[in-house]
């Protein structure tokens, strides 16, 4: 038997981002216009204390950016209004957490306390998306501690399955499903880093004229990061304006084409509203540019979350998908979203933390069991919802390791100046826990990025990827913050 004795919610501020990270649909011929607010500058930090029947105590704790603008794009709220509406729905999942504090089951209590939490979202005019934000937030501070207790890392808890995971719970066509069979012997910690190419970034310096130049020490366009960190892997946004979009995947493409088996992958968020459309760019995708077709691994949310959910698109879907993959990311907002995409053609769905650990895990199963049952690729991908260091970045890693999935894309350690939000303390304690993990430059620390890859075994401790307290003590009670933007 475990027992939540508290949870509290802090505030980690941030300082403001080097550059502007510009996603999502843009006015056709126009240059992509500054982001909209849909982010703070602050990402949430969650610390709960958790006993077991034992009388043994430790305390757990998660972290997620408030990432509104992406939970949330309906034109209804003002982001002031949004931010408030969405911190408003973790502290009703707080206190859903508080209110069934006792717990034998660490999977049956996150599956319980996440249908209620949506259904107070879905009475409230929230999207799923947000409810599982609002869910995951509170799932990794108890597994976290659960970990503690239990003196196991995530991994070996979920591999000698001390969280009581059953699949067939939220899925009875799983009952047969063995999960040991399938998770790898050793966790992953080699990752390679799929790095983000936002709407606005400069790719040549031809791009970023020097009166524009941060100068800090750190590279400021696509072709320095590639050449800095031995990039392949890239992300990179479209807009939904395909004349637009194909000029600058050319541009992108005559950065990454001498890279050494370059691999590529495109991001609508939900840019395209209509289908046919949507087809179209794909077919003149390939036309006209071949070499970065070839070289792309999918496309990541290419329609609204609920155009891709509509079954009448199905054989459209299909004939896209034979030409490229397709991922579902914000369209992944309920516990069968991905199994009812899967149905409608699409091949992967895309991990964060912030849809719930545990999703992950079954959809990991379900990918598995499709491939077995229907013959076609189903996969996961790894996503971000700029994860920064500490606690979200740490724990994400964490994630990918069960789930074996050896790229992922990144993007809060770049637009950010390394771990300059941390207090002295706390990099003094990154320094000795993770040197794998982290490099010292210009006096601040930064993800240690080697031949496009990073090394995280230093993770691999009894918790859920966080191996010490963050400095709570300078992290501002939600309550008291004054946001900033």
């Amino acid at each position: 038997m475990w027992h939540i004795e508290s949870i509290d919610v802090f505030v980690r501020e941030l300082p403001p981002d080097r550059g502007s990270f510009v996603i999502g649909r843009q006015k056709s011929g126009t240059s992509p216009a500054p982001p909209r607010k849909r982010r703070p500058r602050g990402f949430l930090v969650v610390r709960l204390e958790l006993a077991d029947d034992k009388g043994n105590r430790s305390w757990g704790v998660s972290g997620d950016r408030p990432s509104f603008g992406w939970l949330d794009k309906r034109p209804g709220y003002p982001p002031e209004q949004k931010l408030q509406r969405l911190l408003t729905l973790v502290g009703s999942a707080r206190n859903v957490y508080l209110n069934h504090s006792r717990f034998v089951s660490p999977f049956q209590q996150v599956l319980v306390n996440a249908a209620e939490v949506a259904g107070i979202g879905r009475g409230t005019d929230h999207e799923d998306l947000s409810c599982s934000f609002a869910s995951a937030l509170l799932e990794r501070a108890m597994l976290d501690a659960v970990c503690r207790i239990q003196k196991l890392s995530i991994f070996e808890a979920v591999r000698q399955n001390k969280l009581d995971f059953t699949p067939q719970s939220a899925f009875p066509e799983l009952r047969n499903f063995r999960l040991q069979h399938f998770l790898p012997q050793r966790p992953l910690t080699t990752f390679n880093i799929r790095h983000t190419v936002g709407l606005a970034d400069p790719l040549t310096r031809s791009d970023l004229p020097e009166s524009e130049r941060l100068n800090d020490g750190e590279p400021e366009t696509l072709e320095e990061y590639v050449a800095r960190d031995g990039l392949r892997y890239l992300k990179v946004k479209i807009s939904g304006d395909p004349d637009a979009d194909l000029a600058r995947l050319g541009k992108v493409w005559n950065v990454i084409a001498r890279t050494n088996q370059p691999v590529i992958t495109l991001d609508g968020n939900e840019s395209f509203q209509d289908i046919d459309a949507f087809a179209r760019f794909v077919e003149t995708f390939e036309e006209k540019q071949l070499g970065l077709f070839q070289h792309t691994a999918f496309i990541e949310q290419p329609l609204t979350r609920t155009l891709t959910h509509e079954s009448a698109t199905a054989k459209t879907v299909a004939t896209i998908s034979k030409k490229k993959l397709l991922v579902i990311d914000e369209a992944d907002g309920t516990l069968h979203s991905f199994r009812d995409a899967f149905q409608i053609g699409y091949s992967g769905t895309s991990h964060k933390n912030c849809k719930g650990f545990f999703k992950s895990l079954l959809n990991f199963c379900l990918t598995r069991d499709f491939e077995t049952k229907h013959g076609r690729a189903a996969f996961q991908t790894g996503e971000d919802l700029s994860n920064m260091p500490l606690v979200p970045l740490h724990q994400d890693f964490a994630a990918l390791g069960i789930l074996g999935i050896d790229h992922c894309e990144r993007n809060g350690h770049h637009y950010s100046f390394g771990l300059q939000h941390l207090t002295d303390t706390e990099k003094q304690l990154t320094k000795r826990h993770h040197p794998d993990l982290y490099v010292e430059r210009h006096g601040n620390l930064f993800l240690n990025i080697q031949n496009g890859q990073v090394r995280c075994g230093s993770l691999q401790k009894a918790a859920f990827g966080v191996v010490f307290e963050p400095d709570f003590n300078n992290l501002t009670p939600l309550k008291d913050w004054d946001v900033k933007w």
